[in-house]
């Protein structure tokens, strides 16, 4: 039954391109929008039939298509874009040939920067939970140590938690860091964040913009359970060529984009390197030694990514995309007894080919690799751990798109193989030392099929479904009730299919509101098990396995917006099911156990309402959200499978931010968050017990940490340059009022003179202090 469905599959793909579409006896006329004066095609341009009273969009490479149900006599089209002089035509003479229309740039006002709404390929205007990020809106943002960064800006929408202390990732709609799938120029990252989460992995200077979709993917992402975020880089052969960069006493950045002189070839790169080991001397003249974190902290990292397009023909282009980024971090810190370090990284390569095998549709098949790795070595309270991990995936697939009259059809395949290594650690407890390794290996083939259906102009539909076939590969061992099970290198085991379908609503209504309503079934291979003992970014990635079954979810949601001139306001609810989640266990003492044995087993659940209103006109700009949410979990074999809060639930958070334009040559901003602490496991209570004290805990999860907030501002002087296109000096400050959030908090039992002369105290450890930064921005 599963090898007739992947034949099916394969079938439908190979049949799709060639396919015609019904359309009754419309007759048609097709076109291309240039740049004037580039010659490449321009996407998003609306284009209008004012006697029919239909219109189109542009796609990537310029086409578009307007068809009418007798035959055209004459057309009259108004061609417009945000970028470009509007142009009006009047058509008389029509061809199988595609027309050419050529748009005048705009000489656009640097005084305002007005951000529209666009209907690209990649976007199902459909789905509730959407969003997309230009790059323009992450300038906006408060630099934080002289730049602004993508996650930032993603955790002040609603839904999606906002930055903490030492958080490595982002939490979407009650999810975890490791249910969401995050890709860059399509290369899957899987650690989207840089110095326990005050950057990101993505380059400001080179993003373009980006696109988020909270928990209902379209059928074509591979996204994860809870979203997925999809960074684009600006494409060279589309965009002016630049050299770019900032210069600060944190980190450096320096970003290229350039083509050759016959538009065929080009190449956008972007280095970034940070130097805030500097910071632990400067630290020391501005805070008390107390507050000097970084004192006791040492912090590194690096990243180069970048893409390289080659336009042969017309309708070929081939994309050479790459990312390679590392973080160290260390804390030594004797009066609490930790004394450690991490390197962790991410590295991601990829090679697409695209190629427009109509006025409509386009064939794109793709080859890529992603991996990611993490170590540990260090002393937590006399106890001396070193722990590796390591994910690596190899995939390969192939996708057609079509736009239709009233119809966006997708379909593909993919085949992808991973390569597991959860754990290669060795432990030194009370003297006593363990070493563990183990090694996975596993594959699946997957393919999907959707549809995006203007039914009218008021209602639009969309529906999807993805098949996996998931399956596990020798060698691999298991013992069960003392019987072992194996397998040789290359034996496929345990094969089962899996199936993701969607269906979503849109309704617009006459005054310019929206109502989305969506039901998503998703399923993700991939486990990310959080080791809650250690809060650092050394979590266990894990593929499904016999023993591991797949996590799958539910989502509802409801949806409305409404835009107006100058404002957006939008709000919406959710409710989501969780199965298969999973808690590394860290302290059992069966040194024969199967690595699979060490999880717990559970559920989770969560629901919110999210609210939202922005500002979007104007010298002053700005944006409140705030999402009132509960995640909970619930394991068997933890306190009886009661349902607890989530590590990251949240029961509020609060972001406020605020742009304001001075003139022409001041800009500040500023940036406030409050969040409901974070929930922790602390004992109840205590007893001696043969000269030992020992805890006693009444629940998981049990206690919250105080609330976090804090207040970041930034000022940028514009510089007059008659070299530079732009000069900017940068002043920004995190943490303005100094507040010490929690990064994780512990008790330390003292000892006195005496066997019971103890004192038991609360220690808690903070990383980051009142931070100031000044960086210059340049442009050429």
């Amino acid at each position: 039954m599963n090898r007739n469905l992947i034949i099916l599959n394969v079938f439908l793909l190979l049949w799709l391109p060639g396919m015609t579409f019904v359309e009754g006896q419309n007759d048609c006329f097709r076109g291309r929008v240039l740049d004037g004066q580039t010659g490449q095609g321009v996407s998003d341009a609306h284009v209008w039939e004012n006697i029919l009273s239909e219109g189109a969009v542009t796609d990537s490479s310029g086409y578009f298509r307007i068809c009418s149900p007798d035959d055209f006599e004459q057309a009259v089209l108004t061609i417009s874009h945000a970028s470009y002089k509007t142009h009006r035509v009047v058509v008389k003479e029509f061809s199988e040939e595609n027309l050419v229309f050529k748009l005048e740039k705009k000489d656009l006002l640097k005084s305002e920067v007005q951000v529209l709404g666009r209907r690209k390929p990649v976007i199902n205007k459909v789905l509730p939970g959407q969003s997309r990020i230009s790059g323009t809106d992450i300038a906006r943002m408060p630099t934080l140590l002289g730049e602004s960064d993508v996650v930032r800006t993603l955790q002040q929408m609603t839904g999606v938690q906002s930055v903490s202390e030492g958080i490595g990732g982002v939490y979407v709609r009650g999810g975890g860091p490791g249910q969401n799938g995050i890709f860059l120029d399509g290369m899957e990252l899987m650690n989207p964040v840089h110095l326990m989460g005050l950057f990101s992995v993505f380059n400001p200077i080179t993003t373009n913009e980006v696109d988020i979709f909270k928990g209902h993917n379209p059928a074509f992402l591979r996204g994860g359970l809870s979203s997925s975020i999809l960074v684009s880089s600006f494409d060279p052969l589309q965009e002016k060529g630049f050299v770019s960069g900032s210069i600060g006493n944190i980190a450096t950045n320096l970003a290229i984009s350039q083509r050759s002189k016959n538009g065929k070839i080009g190449v956008t790169a972007g280095f970034r390197r940070s130097y805030l080991e500097l910071y632990r001397g400067i630290a020391g003249l501005m805070v008390d030694d107390e507050k000097n974190y970084f004192e006791r902290s040492f912090y590194r990292f690096y990243d180069f990514n970048g893409r390289i397009a080659f336009h042969p023909t017309i309708n070929t282009t081939f994309y050479l995309s790459w990312y390679l980024g590392k973080d160290d971090f260390m804390i030594d810190d004797e009066e609490v007894g930790y004394d450690a370090g991490t390197n962790y990284g991410n590295r991601a390569f990829a090679l697409e080919w695209r190629h427009r095998t109509g006025a409509n549709s386009v064939l794109a098949a793709k080859a890529s690799y992603s991996g990611t790795w993490s170590d540990f070595d260090g002393e937590v309270i006399d106890n001396d751990l070193f722990f590796q991990s390591s994910y690596d995936k190899y995939s390969l697939g192939v996708v057609i798109t079509s736009e239709q009259f009233v119809h966006l059809l997708r379909a593909g395949m993919d085949v992808s193989w991973y390569q597991t290594m959860p754990q290669n650690m060795e432990m030194i407890l009370m003297s006593e030392t363990t070493r563990i390794k183990d090694e996975f290996r596993n594959a699946d083939v997957s393919a999907f099929i959707e549809d995006t259906w203007d039914v009218t102009s008021q209602i639009s539909l969309s529906a999807g479904f993805r098949g996996f076939y998931y399956f596990n590969l020798g060698p691999y061992q298991y013992e069960d009730a003392g019987y072992p099970v194996e397998a040789s290198s290359g034996e496929i085991i345990d094969g089962n299919f899996y199936g993701a379908p969607s269906v979503s609503l849109l309704v617009r209504s006459p005054g310019r509101g929206e109502y989305r309503l969506a039901w998503s079934r998703n399923v993700q291979m991939l486990h990310l098990a959080a080791l809650s003992t250690m809060p650092l970014p050394n979590d266990i990635w894990m593929m499904s396995s016999p023993q591991l079954s797949p996590q799958t979810g539910h989502l509802w949601s409801l949806e409305y917006s409404r835009h107006f001139p100058d404002f957006e306001l939008s709000s919406g609810v959710f409710a989501r099911l969780l199965k298969n989640q999973l808690v590394f266990n860290v302290n059992t003492e069966d040194e024969e156990m199967n690595f699979e044995d060490h999880f717990y087993h559970g559920k989770g659940r969560s629901y919110g309402l999210e609210l939202s209103a922005r500002k979007n006109k104007g010298r002053l700009q700005g944006s409140v959200n705030y999402t009132l949410s509960r995640s909970e979990r619930s394991f068997p074999d933890i306190f009886e499978g009661e349902w607890f809060p989530d590590k990251f639930d949240r029961t509020h958070d609060l972001s406020l931010l605020a742009s304001f334009k001075l003139n022409d040559t001041w800009t500040f901003n500023a940036n406030w968050i409050y969040a409901t602490g974070n929930n922790t496991t602390l004992p109840a209570g205590r007893m001696w017990l043969m000269g030992t004290v020992m805890n006693d805990y009444d629940g998981y999860n049990n206690f919250r940490l105080p609330a976090y907030h804090r207040l970041d501002i930034s000022a940028g002087l514009r510089l007059s340059s008659e070299f530079f296109r732009e000069s900017v000096l940068d002043f920004s400050i995190i943490n303005v009022y100094n507040r010490a959030n929690p990064y994780f908090v512990f008790y330390r039992v003292y000892q006195g003179e005496s066997n019971y002369d103890i004192d038991i105290r609360a220690a808690q450890v903070s990383l980051f202090p009142v931070m100031p930064s000044v960086s210059w921005k340049f442009k050429f």
